[in-house]
């Protein structure tokens, strides 16, 4: 169902892309963003369901919460690094969308830290004994 409305949304949007920039050029622009921004709230509206549960795991089987935000942080950077360096890139301006892709990726180096001291900390718990 949300494929189909996302799938829905592309084909209205590209129909007005074609016919309005015709007039102007510049509504182009704006209707890119404006599917960019409805697809994404669309995704995150239906992933909060999803996000919910694995937390109530998380709190079931007594797993420390914030390995949890971070993983969900690593991930939320990546995706809207990802989004942000598309959009640039359909707008002609691919060397900002580079340069985002690279501060996103040495900003989850720096998130996955914290993960990478917990793993080697459960590491050397289990080989010390």
């Amino acid at each position: 169902m949300l494929l189909g409305k996302i799938v829905l949304i592309a084909v209205i949007t590209l129909i007005l892309g074609i016919t309005l920039s015709k007039f102007n050029s510049e509504f182009k622009v704006y209707i890119t963003v404006i599917f960019g921004i409805l697809v994404l709230f669309l995704l995150f509206t239906e992933l909060k369901v999803y996000v919910e549960e694995i937390a109530n795991l998380f709190v079931r089987y007594e797993i420390r919460t914030e390995y949890f935000n971070t993983i969900l942080k690593i991930v939320g950077i990546a995706y809207i690094c990802d989004f942000i360096s598309l959009l640039c890139k359909d707008l002609d301006y691919e060397s900002v969308g580079k340069k985002v892709e690279i501060a996103g990726k040495l900003i989850i180096l720096i998130y996955s830290i914290d993960i990478i001291k917990v793993f080697l900390d459960q590491v050397l718990i289990l080989v010390n004994g």
